[in-house]
């Protein structure tokens, strides 16, 4: 069930753009999203949740990214930059339904609509704009670093960080940490970031990408490898048919379940099928 609009945010936003119709609302964990119409267009309204340096740097960059594709119309689909107030971000409504509504829905897609995914991904490998490149202050560094969290301003070390730091905690043992440092590519290109399937609207053959606050420079396939652990057996084995490096793929898919697994923890689930999952892709590296 979707939330109900917050009645302030609504108010906040109506007053900066008198036109705003707002229609309702959608889920977010770290933010408070309302949909709306503003002259004709189908809007989101974007603001964080709660104070929060972290998030604040995310939302930074998220912002700086759509006016980059603003200034350097991208040739993939993103929501288009409509305004920006105070904390407030505001773009158009990406048409259709996302793809998925949990994190790891084990889906399975049809031939084309993956297709589309990785054309999408080729096309932001190859767009000549500019991300952010700013880093984030020492807390934050610290926090993203403690917390797996992506970090495209340094996109080898974070994830090698990672590594070590999961074998540190009990993630991976050491077998297994050399095991994924050493299957990981040293190349690095633009990628999405974030590409989870609930980030992906899809309607009919057109496929448009939200939420780019993680978008920048990363290890190559880092999309692909998100795309991966969310996908089923078959589609798992169709993406495989799909890359030219499949050992680099299932490194890659190998860091995002732990990130995973770590994510879990922190908020006290069950992991037992992704440490499986896991164990299963260590075995073929």
């Amino acid at each position: 069930m979707a939330p109900e609009p917050d009645p302030e945010f609504a108010a906040t936003c109506a007053r900066r753009w008198p036109g705003l119709r707002v229609t309702g609302a959608l889920s977010a964990r770290k933010s408070q999203l309302l949909t709306g119409e503003l002259d004709g267009v189908a809007v989101v309204a974007k603001r964080l949740a709660r104070p929060n340096d972290v998030w604040a740097w995310y939302f930074a960059r998220e912002v700086a990214i759509y006016r980059a594709f603003a200034a350097a119309p991208p040739p993939f689909r993103a929501p288009r930059l409509i305004a920006v107030d105070d904390e407030i971000l505001l773009v158009e409504h990406a048409p259709g339904a996302p793809l998925a509504r949990r994190r790891r829905p084990a889906a399975e897609l049809a031939p084309g609509v993956l297709d589309a995914l990785l054309v999408t991904c080729a096309q932001i490998a190859a767009w000549p704009g500019t991300f952010p490149r700013d880093p984030p202050p020492p807390p934050v560094l610290a926090e993203l670093r403690r917390r797996f969290l992506e970090d495209p301003t340094a996109p080898a070390a974070w994830v090698r960080d990672g590594i070590a730091r999961a074998a540190r905690v009990g993630i991976l043992d050491d077998p297994a940490a050399r095991a994924l440092d050493a299957a990981i590519p040293d190349d690095i290109a633009a990628c999405h970031g974030d590409l989870l399937l609930r980030n992906a609207y899809a309607d009919g053959a057109t496929v448009t990408l939200v939420d780019w606050e993680c978008a920048g420079p990363h290890l190559a396939g880092w999309d692909r490898a998100l795309l991966w652990i969310q996908l089923a057996d078959a589609g798992r084995t169709a993406l495989e048919q799909r890359v030219s490096d499949v050992r680099a793929l299932h490194g890659l898919a190998a860091f995002a379940l732990v990130r995973e697994i770590a994510i879990v923890r922190a908020f006290g689930g069950a992991d037992g099928e992704l440490v499986a999952a896991l164990a299963e892709l260590v075995t073929r590296l």
